[in-house]
């Protein structure tokens, strides 16, 4: 195989070729210290099944590309699960905390998640603003699922609103899934009590499915 000049081209090659096979909705290549390919994460559509696709991958790679990978290298996750499946994935990560502390006109915001007795602390901190705190509150969720998927700045605050619907309150957020493809996610909640609280829950709910993805489910 002739050699691929540049880190991360021989990535974003794979990709590329990931990208045209039937089946593949998205792709996202993980490489080593050395750049060469160690994981290659897929969502899959439903007119396939995972281990076909799979298959698919690791021969076009091989043919296309030269680079040869094992099965289990190759993770598949289906983009339309039953909703038994989809209830126990939205069960995994739980908000179990949430401290906002402010001396003068600063504040910080600390979250809480909770995966298998695992806790992630995520961590915001900006002017103490009554419109900025929400968006304190939604920045230090977010830090918390990067420090739960081992990964920095791959989600971007968009926006965070509370409305009120008929006689609801109700946060919605905008979010920003960065790569090479930039995907915008939406989500919501209720507000049950705390505004704060509903605006973790609707993180939660926006990220759902990609965090799923990118774990490699």
């Amino acid at each position: 195989m002739a050699e691929i000049a540049g880190h991360g081209s021989q990535a974003e090659a794979a990709e590329a070729v990931v990208r045209k096979l039937r089946g593949v909705q998205s792709v996202r290549v993980e490489t080593d210290d050395a750049g060469a390919i160690r994981i290659v994460h897929i969502l899959g559509g439903p007119d396939r099944s995972p281990k076909v696709i799979a298959v698919d991958v690791v021969s076009a790679l091989a043919a296309e590309l030269g680079v040869q990978l094992e099965p289990r290298q190759v993770r598949v996750a289906a983009q339309q699960r039953s909703e038994q499946a989809a209830s126990v994935e939205q069960g995994r990560l739980k908000f179990v905390g949430l401290t906002v502390s402010a001396l003068r006109n600063a504040a910080e915001v600390k979250v809480h998640l909770e995966d298998q007795g695992l806790v992630y602390e995520g961590i915001s901190s900006g002017p103490n603003a009554t419109r900025n705190r929400l968006d304190l509150v939604a920045e230090a969720t977010l830090r918390a699922l990067e420090l739960y998927l081992r990964a920095s700045g791959l989600f971007l605050l968009d926006g965070v609103t509370l409305s009120t619907i008929g006689s609801h309150e109700v946060v919605v957020v905008v979010v920003s899934l960065a790569g090479r493809e930039e995907e915008t996610l939406a989500g919501s909640s209720l507000v049950r009590d705390d505004p704060r609280e509903a605006v973790v829950r609707a993180i939660l709910d926006a990220t759902n499915r990609p965090v799923s993805w990118l774990l490699g489910r």
